[in-house]
Formats: C-alpha cells, structure tokens, sequence
C-alpha cells in the first residue's frame, strides 16, 4: 500500500471516528432533552422554567418539585457525556457562603440574586450577634436597603472552598435562564457604567470610539467577546460564566436547585429545611414579598456615575441611559419618556447627585410597574434582543450554556 494510500485511510478512518462520537454525543443530548420535554408535558400549566405557579404550590407539591430538580440534576451528571464540554473549571472563580449556624452552604452565582443571598446570609449574621428583637429588625431592615456597592465588599461568611462530602450543610445552588442571565449582565455590565474594562475593550475590538456617555457596545458585540475569551480558554467573568463552571453541580452534592424564576417559593422552602430561627425566617420571607429593593438598587447605579463620570461628564445624559436600563430590566414602561420635569434637582448649575439620587427614587417608585406588568416587558426586551443576534452565535451561546440548559431544565430555543 502507497504512502497517500495509506495516509487517505488514515484520515477517513479519524474523520470517522469524530463522526461516532459526535453522533454519540448529540444522541446522548437529545435523549435526555427528551426526558426534560416528558417532565414539562406532566406539568402543562408550568412556566418556561418548569415550576408550577407560586400561588399554586402546596408544601408537598414543593417537596415534589425539589426532589424532581435534583434527580434530573443527578441523572443528567450521571449519563451526560461532560467530558467534551470544552471549558473548565480553571476559567472562572469559584464563591461559596457558608453559615454553621444556619446550617446552611450557597454557591455564589452572579445575575442569579446573588445580591439578595448576601443580604440573607448578612441577617444571620445579624441575629446572631443582636440579643434584643427591636434592634435585630432595625439592623436586617438596614441591610435590605444597602446599596448592592456595599454588600459585595466584605463577607466574613465568603468561602472559596466547595463543600465537602462530609460537610452538615444544606447545599444550594442557585439557577437562572441562560438567555436571560446574559442579557441582564449586558445591560448591568456592559450597557451601564459598571464595569468599564470590558465595552472599553469591547469597542477597540470593533473599531469603535467613546461616545458622550460610556461606550456603545451592542448586545452582539458583547455576546461574541463572551463567546470568543470562553472559547481561547482565558479567564470567564463570574457574571457571564455558566453555572456549571461556577458551582461544580456534578462534584457537590446539591440538597437544593433553586431558580430566581421561583425563588420567593423556593426561599419559603429552604428557610423552612434549615436551621434558621422562625422569627428570622418570618422577617425574611416579608422583605422577599418584593424582592427587588429599588432604592439600593438606584444608589447603587448613581455611585456608578460618581466613580467614572469623567466617561460620561452630564449627570442628565447618564439618568437617560439609566432610565433606558431601568427600561429593559422591565422597571419602567417604554411608554414613559424620561421626565425631566420631575428632577427638580438638575435645574442647578452644578447638580447635587444626593439630590439627584432622591428625586431618581421618588420618580421610579413612582411609577413603577407592577410585577406582572414587569415580567411581561422583560420578556420582550429578551426577546427583542435575541432577535438582533445571528443564528450561528445563538449555536455558540448553546454549547457555552449547555449544560447550565440540560442540568437546570431551561428551554434550549433562544426567546
């Protein structure tokens, strides 16, 4: 047999092989996909994540539901073929809290309500070290309106150990919809003054200059530098890193998949199998009845502004591209032009930004919308957003995700 002969089998015989265990992989994929669309078809009165309503949950249904989260979570680990997920571990850094008092371990998962963990594990802390009940309410309530600047700065609770097998904790592990975590760390991260690094880098990429107010980095210029910098095997932001990478699922032993799409519900569920006091668990589940503290949230923002305002030096260009973000994260209807009438505090030479912070709570609260209204503009701006993105980055988007998708039974198909 001559050389070319030779070396012509060779490579039908290696272009075969890639085909066997390509065609193992999609099948082992769609097999279990198929499994996540038999469990939806049992629950035909679910929400896109696979949760009953709230309203509708009883405490055995809820017992139903958690145990159904972890056996699909432990089947998937078990037959799923993880080895040809083409990220690692090394990628990303890893978060945990941990309280021995609550009994109680989270995996820290960025754009997941990872804000509103750290004020939980922070009022544990709080119970634990107030003796008298008046000064405990006024000490958690303080907590729920920390700016989320302040919440990440310190955490004596912070681990970067997982648990181990024989730790006594109650795991958790914390899920949310790929598409809509991307998206929300686009418009925190990226669209707002948060962290400028990135659309800096993002728009030399691309060609692109400062403008008056920040960078204009478009939502598909943002998804192909996540796409690209996971793909090189560089580091991947914790706020756009999949769960996967972040919580290790398949290593700890997990006793609790929560979701934010669910997560009032869920909380009510862990609090109530933790070693949490009821008089903590009863502060807790009141303040979760709204779990989107506004007022944090804006200062928050407004400190943004202060930090780099020399990339964006007109407080009122600013409020406008908050407003626009307050827009997309469904706060705000997009029937709402920015009123400038109701800031009082911008009519001054030289704007005082605690003025203008106060004027921009009154304002929001204001005219806020209501959480179903708010959950319907989210899901078209998510919507409206995945329509700018080509198809070809969306099949990128899946291979990054799949397995925070497969794992946590979210929907595959892009909104």
């Amino acid at each position: 047999m001559g050389k070319s002969t030779l070396l012509s089998v060779i490579i039908i015989c290696s272009v075969f092989i890639v085909y066997l265990c390509s065609l193992s992989t999609r099948t082992s994929y769609t097999k279990y996909w198929q499994e996540w669309k038999r469990i939806e078809n049992n629950h035909n009165k679910n929400d896109k994540d696979g949760s009953p309503p709230e309203h509708s949950r009883s405490s055995s249904t809820m017992e139903e539901e958690m145990a159904e989260r972890k056996r699909i979570l432990r089947e998937f680990c078990e037959n799923v073929t993880i080895g040809l997920y083409n990220f690692n571990f090394s990628q990303v850094k890893e978060k945990y809290y941990k309280d021995g008092k609550a009994g109680m371990s989270y995996c820290k998962v960025p754009k997941a309500g990872s804000s509103l963990w750290t004020q939980i594990f922070m009022t544990f802390r709080a119970y634990m070290y107030h003796k008298q009940v008046e000064n405990k309410t006024k000490t958690i309530q303080k907590i729920f309106h920390k700016s989320r600047s302040r919440l990440h700065v310190s955490s004596p609770f912070l681990s970067s150990n997982a648990p181990s097998k024989n730790d006594t904790y109650l795991n958790i592990v914390m899920a949310r919809d790929p598409y809509s975590r991307l998206f929300s760390a686009y418009v925190d991260k990226i669209f707002l003054l948060n962290k400028l690094r990135y659309p800096r880098q993002i728009s030399e990429n691309n060609g692109k200059s400062p403008v008056s107010c920040g960078y204009n980095v478009t939502f598909q210029e943002f998804v192909d530098y996540v796409i690209s910098t996971a793909e090189n095997g560089s580091k991947i932001n914790r706020h756009w890193s999949p769960i996967y990478l972040l919580c290790r699922p398949c290593d700890v032993r997990y006793d609790v998949v929560a979701k934010i799409e669910s997560f009032t519900k869920d909380m009510k569920y862990i609090l109530n199998h933790s070693d949490v006091s009821d008089y903590v668990k009863d502060v807790l589940l009141d303040i979760l009845q709204d779990k989107t503290n506004i007022d944090g949230l804006l200062d928050t923002y407004m400190r943004q502004w202060k930090t780099h305002k020399e990339k964006c030096p007109s407080i009122k260009d600013y409020l406008i591209k908050l407003w626009k973000a307050l827009q997309f994260q469904g706060e705000i209807s997009f029937d709402l032009s920015f009123p400038t009438a109701e800031f009082p505090s911008l009519q001054k030479t030289t704007p005082n930004i605690m003025n203008v912070t106060k004027d921009l709570q009154q304002c929001v609260t204001k005219n806020r919308l209501t959480r179903e209204k708010r959950r319907i503009q989210r899901r078209e701006v998510l919507v409206n957003a995945y329509s700018t993105i080509r198809n070809s980055t969306i099949t990128q988007i899946q291979g990054l995700f799949k397995l925070d998708f497969l794992l946590f039974r979210y929907d595959l198909s892009s909104p």
